[in-house]
Parts: structure tokens; C-alpha cells; sequence
């Protein structure tokens, strides 16, 4: 079972990482469109599964919204940006052949 500091600390963690990204990219409205879709999809899906019985989630988590804690729905839509970022970051790392920082999204 994971401990409450652990998951606050995974979720502080891709925070972290995610304002990184936001600092460091041209195209900011980007994105947060990203993580808000991200955020959006993984509250549908999780909602589903949750009212279908599917699982349940433990007493550490506080904030909850029909159930759900809000701290995974963030953590979703922050893994989503982040996984969006890696992945235009070695497209463009491919396309050109070579890593350079000037070619970050």
C-alpha cells in the first residue's frame, strides 16, 4: 500500500516537472490544453471504473469530488503534458538527427 507522503510526493514531483516544462516551451496555451485534456480523460475513465466497482481508493486521500481524488485527476494531466513534451522532444531529437537544446519544443 502507498503511503499519503509518497503520493503527495509523486504528485508534487510531475508539478515540479510540469511548470519546468511550461517555463521552458513557446507555446504555453498548448500546453495546458494538454494537461486539462489529460485531466478530463483520466477523471472520465476513472469515474467509470469507480462506479462500476472496479476499485476504490484509500482514507489518505482528502479532496475528492464524487468520489475521485483530485490529486489523481492533476497527477493524470500532468503525466499526460509531460508524456506530450517527451515525445515532441525526441520527434524533433529524430527529425533532426542530433540532440541539441535548441531544438526543444
Amino acid at each position: 500500500m502507498i503511503e499519503a507522503y509518497l503520493w503527495n510526493g509523486l504528485v508534487l514531483a510531475l508539478f515540479l516537472v510540469y511548470t519546468v516544462i511550461l517555463y521552458r516551451v513557446r507555446e504555453k496555451k498548448r500546453y495546458f490544453f494538454y494537461f486539462a485534456l489529460g485531466a478530463a480523460l483520466g477523471f472520465y475513465f476513472d469515474i467509470v471504473s469507480y462506479m462500476n466497482g472496479y476499485y476504490t481508493y484509500h482514507d489518505f486521500y482528502k479532496l475528492t469530488f464524487l468520489g475521485l481524488p483530485i490529486s489523481m485527476t492533476l497527477a493524470e494531466g500532468f503525466s499526460v503534458a509531460i508524456t506530450l513534451y517527451i515525445f515532441e522532444f525526441l520527434y524533433t531529437c529524430f527529425k533532426k538527427k542530433s540532440i541539441k537544446r535548441t531544438y526543444l519544443p
